[in-house]
C-alpha cells in the first residue's frame, strides 16, 4: 500500500480521471486446422490484454454511500473497487484519494488455518494497515462484536467459513477507516450478527463514512446506498439514484454475490496474472 497517494486536503473522498485499465487473459486455441486442433489437444492457450475499464472518470464526496453495478453477470465491479483501494495501478488516468481505503473483497480466505484465531487477527489487521499496539488496543471490541470468545485461542482451522468472514469483516472494521470498498455481502454472518453489523454500519454512516458497494442485493442497495454507478462494457452507463440503477439493469438481475463467488473470482483473476507474469519472463 505504500505506492498508493493519499491527499488528506482533497475536497472528494475518491477521484478517478480517465482511468483505463487492460488484464491480461488467456483464452484456448481457436481454429479447424490440424495445427489449431493439436494446440487445444496441448491445452495451450494465447495470451490477450482484455479491456477492463476505458475512461472512466467519477467522484465521490465523503459520506456518501456508492452502489456499484455492472449489467454484465460476471463483470469488472471488483476491478473497479480494487483500483479505489490502490492494490491495482490503472494503465492510463490517476485515481486519487483522501484517505486510505480498506478493500473488503476476501474474508474466509484470508484466514490462515495453521493458526489460531487471536494470530489470524494480528495478521488480517496488519495486512490491512494497523500496527500491533493498536490490534491489542481493539481486541476486546473485535472479541465482544464478532463473539469469539470461546475459539481465541483455537486454531482457524476449526473454525466454519461462517465464522472466518465474521473475523475479517470484524477486524476490517476495526480499522476506523474513512473509506471502505466491499464486494460480496455487506454484512456478514447469521441473523443475529447481521443485526450487530448493521448497526456498525449505520453508526459509521452517521459520522461521514464512505462506502462503495458492489455485489449486493436490490434491498440492500435501496437500503443503505445513496447513489449508483452503473458499467456496462468497461464505461459508466449510469450515475445516478439507485432507483434508476435497477430500473436500467432490471431489479431480477441484482442478486447477492456470495463470498464464495467473490473469493473464486479474485482468486482467478490473481492466478491468471501470476501466470501470465510467469510466462512472459
Amino acid at each position: 500500500m505504500a505506492r498508493v497517494h493519499i491527499d488528506p486536503h482533497l475536497s472528494f473522498a475518491v477521484e478517478f480521471d480517465d482511468v483505463s485499465l487492460t488484464m491480461p487473459r488467456t483464452r484456448r486455441r481457436k481454429g479447424g486446422g490440424r495445427s489449431a486442433r493439436l494446440k487445444r489437444l496441448a491445452q495451450e492457450t494465447s495470451r490477450v490484454n482484455e479491456p477492463v475499464l476505458e475512461h472512466v472518470s467519477f467522484t465521490v464526496a465523503p459520506g456518501e454511500r456508492v452502489a456499484v453495478i455492472d449489467r454484465a453477470k460476471r463483470g469488472h465491479t471488483a476491478e473497479l473497487l480494487r483500483l479505489v483501494a490502490g492494490t491495482l495501478i490503472p494503465d492510463h488516468g490517476h485515481v486519487r484519494r483522501n484517505a486510505e481505503v480498506i478493500p473488503i473483497l476476501r474474508r474466509a480466505g484470508l484466514i490462515n488455518a495453521k493458526l489460531t484465531v487471536r494470530q489470524n487477527i494480528f495478521v488480517v489487521g496488519i495486512l490491512l494497515g494497523m500496527s500491533p499496539d493498536e490490534i491489542n488496543e481493539r481486541m476486546d471490541w473485535i472479541v465482544t462484536t464478532a463473539g469469539l470468545g470461546r475459539v481465541i485461542d483455537s486454531y482457524a482451522r476449526a473454525c466454519p467459513p461462517e465464522l472466518r468472514r465474521r473475523v475479517v469483516w470484524t477486524v476490517s472494521m476495526a480499522t476506523q477507516a474513512r473509506i471502505f470498498a466491499t464486494q460480496g455481502s455487506l454484512i456478514v454472518g447469521d441473523e443475529q450478527y447481521r443485526e450487530v453489523g448493521w448497526t456498525h454500519v449505520e453508526s459509521l454512516q452517521a459520522e461521514g463514512v464512505t462506502f462503495l458497494v458492489a455485489g449486493q442485493n436490490a434491498p440492500v442497495m435501496e437500503r443503505f446506498c445513496t447513489r449508483a454507478l452503473v458499467l456496462d462494457g468497461g464505461r459508466i452507463v449510469l450515475d445516478g439514484t439507485v432507483t434508476e440503477a435497477l430500473d436500467l439493469v432490471g431489479r431480477s438481475s441484482v442478486v447477492e454475490e456470495t463470498d464464495e463467488q467473490v473469493e473464486e473470482d479474485i482468486d482467478l483473476l490473481e492466478n491468471r496474472a501470476e501466470r501470465d507474469e510467469w510466462r512472459s519472463d
